[in-house]
């Protein structure tokens, strides 16, 4: 049994384990009598575990070295740390976990709300930490306190999505068809034009199509307009820091290639270019490449190998459909960089170079009627609802014709129906088994009535 003593302003819940004596310090008599209850409760049904004196950030870091490095991928990893560095330690980090309840971490949540976002380098004031952050960051210690429940540090998981918001996503900013057609036709860098196709036609992310081989790109039948062209998405370009790639050498069957260091630069030095494997199966996929985006990409092939037979030995053959004029490879925020100045120049409506990929799958869900699960295969989403839910955006060029569809077809007009057919040998039979029927079209064409 446990009992309450008061300790000055405080209140201690004091119990037994193993014939020794243990409590625990509450700022209120409810709060003590509360887990005087839960200690008991568990106590009797034999699943009472004594509090560990370890502080957050030390249990963080052991949560990250025994399940991130084995359960993460590269990137996840690199953004569960900086979440766990900037947002939970400089917060809760010198608390003892064992002091982690409910109410706690519900006030943890609400503070979250007010923090400054971490400034990164190069990049304007990001203000207030998002709640996409926020949402992240509980998603993260939710699975944290279920490990420290798991490995005997607590016995009750003290993350609820209470004081957490809901995940929103901003809606993205998108092209509308007939722009993005105009500014295909604008662009006259052949490697620009290449993944602006490769993005509205294949619906492939930015590290797809820079780390898009040729090997993986069939041309079908080119003499008779690239009948039948395709290509497999298998990998994807990333720069990953050096730290990372250490921690996560376990994991080295995701890394298909780490590309060579033109030069030791600083940058270089502390992060790597690599090919890496895709997330998930629904990742790896076959597009059908449409007819227009098979001869940009024919012509950019035949550019490549003049360069190939031009620069010789100097050309660096890593097989890439994008890259450089040496053959080296081009990151993604090269190509962003690229598509803004693109856009600036030609006075053309602002957007990401990914929402070219949204436009993609938006109109393909138009064009198909709804057909959904051929759609997801095209943008490689995991499940159908991902494909509805973050890209069927509806351009309201199409919302006004729908209304004046509407004013036209119930308001102003005759909806219209399609006439009833009849065969000569159903009219017979009609007249047959209803002479008024018969009458009346004797009437029509001029005959005598019975």
């Amino acid at each position: 049994m446990a009992s309450i003593r008061p300790r000055g302003k405080s209140f201690s819940v004091i119990y037994k384990v193993d014939g020794k004596q243990t409590w625990e310090t509450f700022q209120t008599k409810a709060e003590a009598e509360a887990r005087k209850t839960e200690i008991e409760y568990q106590q009797k049904k034999g699943t009472f575990v004594v509090p560990d004196p370890t502080l957050v950030k030390d249990f963080l870091a052991e949560y990250v070295e025994v399940y991130g490095t084995t359960k993460w991928s590269h990137s996840t990893y690199s953004n569960n740390v900086s979440l766990i560095n900037n947002y939970v330690n400089p917060l809760i980090g010198d608390l003892k976990l064992k002091d982690i309840g409910t109410k706690r971490m519900d006030l943890y949540f609400t503070q979250l709300k007010t923090q400054e976002a971490v400034r990164q380098k190069g990049r304007d004031d990001p203000g207030l930490i998002s709640d996409r952050n926020i949402y992240e960051i509980n998603l993260l210690l939710n699975n944290a306190f279920e490990r420290a429940v798991d490995w005997d540090y607590i016995g009750k998981n003290p993350v609820t999505r209470n004081a957490c918001p809901e995940r929103k996503s901003k809606k993205r900013i998108i092209w509308e068809p007939d722009t993005a057609k105009k500014a295909i036709s604008l662009c006259r860098d052949l490697n620009l034009l290449a993944c602006m196709h490769l993005s509205v036609a294949c619906s492939m992310r930015i590290g797809e199509i820079t780390g898009l081989k040729w090997q993986f790109i069939s041309f079908g039948d080119v003499e008779n307009g690239f009948a039948d062209a395709f290509l497999d998405i298998d990998g994807q370009i990333q720069r990953i820091s050096e730290e990372v790639y250490q921690k996560l050498m376990r994991k080295k069957d995701e890394i298909k290639f780490v590309f060579p260091s033109p030069r030791a630069s600083e940058k270089e030095l502390k992060t790597k270019l690599v090919l890496k494997s895709l997330k998930t199966d629904a990742s790896r996929r076959t597009v059908w490449i449409p007819q227009t985006t098979a001869s940009i990409l024919w012509k950019l092939k035949q550019e490549q190998d003049e360069l190939k037979e031009t620069l010789g030995e100097e050309y660096q053959d890593f097989d890439l459909v994008i890259a450089q004029r040496n053959g080296r490879p081009i990151e993604g925020n090269v190509i962003d960089k690229q598509f803004k100045r693109f856009i600036l120049e030609n006075e053309l409506p602002e957007v990401e170079f990914h929402s070219l990929r949204h436009l993609s799958t938006t109109v393909k869900l138009k064009i198909s009627r709804g057909d959904i699960k051929a759609v997801q295969g095209d943008t490689g989403q995991a499940t159908a609802q991902m494909v509805t839910d973050t890209y069927s955006h509806v351009l309201d060029k199409d919302r006004k014709k729908n209304a004046q569809k509407f004013e036209k077809e119930f308001y102003g007009g005759k909806i219209e129906e399609k006439p009833v057919e009849i065969s000569p040998e159903q009219l017979v039979k009609l007249c047959l088994n209803n002479p008024d029927v018969f009458n009346m079209l004797k009437g029509l064409f001029g005959g005598e009535t019975a």
